[in-house]
């Protein structure tokens, strides 16, 4: 299959670089890339440039700023039937896409995510989202489904028979996807192979206490009172890519991790084809 992977940004050069270079290196190679852009104040466009040559992608600046209407306009640019969201600040090991696409050949889906992995060396991190994963994504899934927009795929006629993800939702506009296919009968899956990993400054920017007490609130209202309760809590969109706010070491620090995974893949690969 052909697929499409659309990510949008505002702000993004420390990060997206670290993404499309991922995609540079992933086995599967039958896909494009649009990036869609919120007029970025920082050098987003001009690390983008630098990819043209490596990899099939665009840049178009978006003419309206959110996460949620640049996702829908980046739909309708996409030339291919089977959609690939990501987040700007996430790295798929170089299997990931293949992974997915062997998946979708066996268990045809209309939307599907996957497990969450940060890219942290903290314990905490990891444990975070290892019970978010377990206790919550997994066991929700056949009833109350629900996705991080991390990684989304989803099937381009099914995505556009709901209308998209809804602009107006600031916050879990995710889940509000998921859960409106589902209503509708669309076919979902949550994998726990491959994991997507992202990164975690928006826990060290809030703050990890005030992020789970956030979240975990924020879940309790979803459920009860439904995605309008969550309109009012705040969840920024573009606020990490200044170079003042970013650590140069962490940056680097997630490059070698990266880098690690790419090389523990290819040894793998010697031995089982050597």
């Amino acid at each position: 299959m052909k697929y499409s992977v659309l990510i949008p940004t505002l702000n993004e050069e420390n990060y997206i670089g670290i993404l499309l270079q991922a995609l540079v290196n992933q086995e599967f190679k039958d896909f494009e890339v649009v990036v869609v852009d919120a007029v970025s104040e920082d050098k987003t466009k001009q690390v983008v440039e630098t990819f043209k040559d490596k990899i099939d992608i665009r840049f178009v600046e978006s003419p309206k700023r959110g996460v949620s209407f640049q996702r829908n306009y980046a739909a309708k640019l996409a030339k291919a039937e089977n959609l690939i969201f990501f987040d700007a600040d996430v790295s798929p090991e170089p299997d990931f896409i293949s992974k997915i696409d062997d998946y979708l050949e066996k268990n045809p889906s209309d939307i599907l995510s996957s497990w969450n992995v940060p890219i942290s060396d903290k314990f905490v991190d990891e444990f975070l989202y290892w019970v978010f994963n377990r206790f919550y994504l997994e066991p929700l899934k056949d009833k109350f489904p629900a996705a991080v927009g991390t990684f989304i795929y989803v099937k381009k006629s099914s995505f556009n028979a709901v209308g998209g993800f809804q602009e107006q939702v600031r916050l879990a506009e995710d889940f509000d996807l998921v859960r409106r296919m589902f209503k509708e009968g669309y076919k979902f899956a949550l994998l726990k192979e491959p994991k997507i990993k992202f990164s975690v400054r928006r826990l060290e920017k809030e703050g990890r206490v005030q992020f789970v007490w956030k979240n975990i609130r924020a879940a309790f209202d979803y459920h009860l009172k439904g995605i309008g309760a969550l309109q009012n809590y705040k969840h920024e969109f573009g606020k990490f890519g200044s170079r003042k706010e970013e650590n140069p070491q962490k940056l680097k620090k997630i490059k070698e991790m990266l880098m690690k995974d790419v090389m523990e893949l290819i040894k793998k690969s010697g031995q089982t084809h050597g």
